[in-house]
């Protein structure tokens, strides 16, 4: 049986904020399991003796952190989904206040936003850790950061091929298929120069090594071949 506490009169914290706060604990202690009801506004307002505003305002708030979802005409339940409530970890090469998608917006697509602009941040992260470690002249260093990188451009493929698929099915109105059409090429222009910047890397390291050392040999069957259509 769910057992809520009350809300202290005496705090300073606003009631709706307290009440948040209890449904919120409720869920992250399994005494709300994902797709369980919460109680219905009357129950809420009966138990905790508040305004049916302070109860709104409490479920807004947890609606916003993604943790519950309204159906219209039954009711709000926890969110099936692993909710992804966390804010941004504060780490370098983050952007300075960056915050979660508006779930309120975008509904169950907001992870999707998340995760894109994660892997981009963590991108950026890598390249600064790069440029500051001692050093990466170990080959098995370099070979698996250069491997990872190159599984990260096979997916980039598939999820802008997947996206192409969904937007087949997805129809858009004129004005919003230009603004896709504008974002895919913009992808296409920042692909064609990563893969030039794979080969100026290539062609630094074929450039002549001092006398008393051997030259490097560059293995380019395990590569995937790429053409860049500019």
């Amino acid at each position: 049986m769910l057992e809520l506490g009350q809300i202290d009169r005496a705090e300073d914290t606003p009631p709706y904020r307290q009440i948040a706060y209890i449904l919120r604990r409720a869920i992250a202690s399994d005494q709300l399991r994902p797709g369980d009801q919460l109680p219905s506004e009357a129950k809420l307002i009966a138990h905790f003796g508040v305004a049916r505003m302070t109860v709104r305002q409490a479920i807004q708030e947890l609606r916003s952190e993604g943790l519950v979802v309204s159906e219209h005409g039954r009711g709000v339940f926890v969110r099936s989904m692993p909710p992804i409530r966390e804010r941004w970890p504060q780490e370098p090469g983050l952007p300075a206040g960056a915050d979660m998608p508006d779930f309120n917006r975008w509904g169950d697509a907001a992870p999707l936003i998340l995760h894109s602009e994660t892997l981009r941040t963590r991108m950026y992260i890598l390249d600064g850790d790069i440029r500051e470690v001692e050093s990466v002249g170990d080959p098995a260093v370099v070979n698996s950061i250069v491997r990872n990188l190159a599984g990260v451009a096979l997916a980039q493929a598939d999820v802008l091929g997947g996206l192409a698929m969904r937007l087949r099915t997805d129809l858009l109105a004129a004005d919003q298929v230009a603004d896709v059409l504008d974002a895919f090429e913009a992808a296409r222009r920042t692909s064609a120069e990563a893969c030039r910047a794979w080969q100026a890397a290539a062609k630094a390291l074929r450039r002549p090594f001092p006398a008393n050392s051997d030259p490097p040999t560059v293995h380019t069957q395990d590569a995937p071949s790429q053409r860049v259509d500019d």
